[in-house]
């Protein structure tokens, strides 16, 4: 009985798109996370510790990103409900304090990854997802040592904070007395309890006075999401037949109870560039690969079983380019353009709406203004999501779907500041 429930109802996957991030800081977002050869503030203890040895104070930055996704959907070919989340809050705090012996010690908090998605009411794949949030948040502290006035190494933990809620409306496997099929409201919720964690390297050397490069890797972190899975509105229905007739059983009850999952995050590798091509030009370049394919599988345990679920996901590439013009003794133009892939985009895997699957072309701008030990970085960015089909099949009918995003767009912006002790 139990199992007939759990085959119906977990049958799509709980991701369908990357959901790294990248938002250490106003000022790096705006420049892409092109900032692997050279601190542009306290945030190098996100983008590349190693780069710490820049400092020879102090220095703390503080702020915020705030993203705002949407996209017309598509179904078998005929337009669907809008994906309207409403707006994401991601907040970042670094500190980076020098140490004698060539040492320097940093420690932050930023999101590292996540997710959202909320599809307007009525929208036709409601069984798939309906509303989604996932957050992970690290904590990282990191040490550098300065090898040679030019040549800088790294090392750092990531302490995990990672939870995950889900809305939707599924299938049970169940009929209804009238001889329908059985749906209800169900809400998988929980978190990790900041409990797992990964490690990090970094290096950084500086080949001209003007001219530098850096390296950082990223360990996988195993995490287990532990939390409840809760379903509603389903009510009796009949569940089986016994040797007298029909097995008509409460299916909240059997769908509701303790839920747990395990996710591997995936290691990541990044290289860049930093040139300070004119006293008042810098331009930098970051290639970052990141494991997706590490996480073949999401394993929940759920009150109706044990449900693996599969994803399928590519490893991929993500580049960005980055500049600053400091055209005023106290203020910085920024700019930045990215090319991100979708680890989803290149395989018929069986999806999930949770994001609009599709590469993502990125544009950012900002303006830095400094006086003193302060500065201060806004910062505005544009995704451009391409449009990308992801099939998978309906849990009642078997018959395959086909989505797709349209007019996929996330905007951002970012304030974020800097103080120098």
């Amino acid at each position: 009985m139990a199992l007939a429930v759990a085959s119906a109802m977990f049958s799509t996957s709980a991701f369908c798109a990357g959901f790294a991030l990248y938002e250490g800081s106003a000022k790096g977002t705006a420049l892409g996370g092109a900032v692997m050869g050279k601190a542009v503030d306290a945030s190098a203890n996100f983008y590349n510790p190693a780069t710490m040895a820049d400092f020879t104070n102090t220095v703390v930055t503080v702020g915020f990103v705030t993203e705002h996704p949407t996209a017309d959907t598509v179904i078998d070919g005929r337009p669907g409900r809008k994906m309207d989340p409403g707006g994401f809050l991601l907040p970042h705090f670094h500190l980076v304090q020098p140490l004698p012996y060539d040492f320097a010690f940093g420690l932050g908090f930023a999101p590292e990854f996540g997710l959202g998605s909320h599809y307007n009411p009525g929208w036709a794949l409601d069984w798939n997802t309906q509303k989604t949030t996932v957050r992970g948040l690290t904590l990282t502290p990191n040490l550098s040592y300065s090898i040679t006035e030019d040549w800088s190494v790294s090392a750092g933990f990531r302490v995990l904070y990672f939870d995950f809620e889900q809305y939707s409306y599924q299938y049970t496997g169940a009929r209804n007395l009238d001889g329908s099929l059985n749906r209800g409201r169900f809400r998988l919720k929980g978190d990790n309890g900041f409990t797992d964690w990964g490690w990090q390297l970094s290096t950084r050397y500086r080949i001209t006075d003007t001219f530098s490069v850096g390296a950082m890797y990223k360990s996988y972190i195993d995490t287990k999401i532990k939390g409840e899975a809760r379903m509603t509105g389903a009510g009796n229905a009949i569940v089986g037949m016994g040797p007298t007739g029909p097995i008509i059983a409460n299916v909240n009850s059997i769908a509701t109870g303790d839920a747990s999952a395990d996710i591997r995050l995936p290691q990541s590798v990044t290289i860049g560039a930093n040139w300070d091509a004119l006293d008042t030009l810098h331009l930098g370049t970051a290639l970052t690969w990141t494991e997706w394919s590490s996480m073949p599988a999401i394993n929940f345990r759920l009150p109706t079983g044990r449900k693996p679920t599969n994803l399928g996901w590519d490893d991929v590439f993500r580049i960005g380019f980055g500049g600053t013009w400091d055209f005023h003794e106290n203020f910085s133009l920024l700019g930045s353009y990215v090319f991100d892939l979708d680890p989803c985009s290149t395989k018929d895997n069986e999806g999930s709406t949770m994001l609009p699957p599709g590469d993502r072309h990125i544009g950012t701008v900002g303006l830095a203004w400094h006086y003193g030990p302060i500065d201060v970085t806004l910062s505005y960015g544009i995704v451009f999501m391409c449009s990308e089909s992801v099939s998978f099949t309906h849990p009642a009918t078997g018959r395959k779907v086909k989505f797709e995003a349209e007019n996929g767009l996330s905007q951002a912006v970012g304030l974020s500041m800097t103080y120098a002790f």
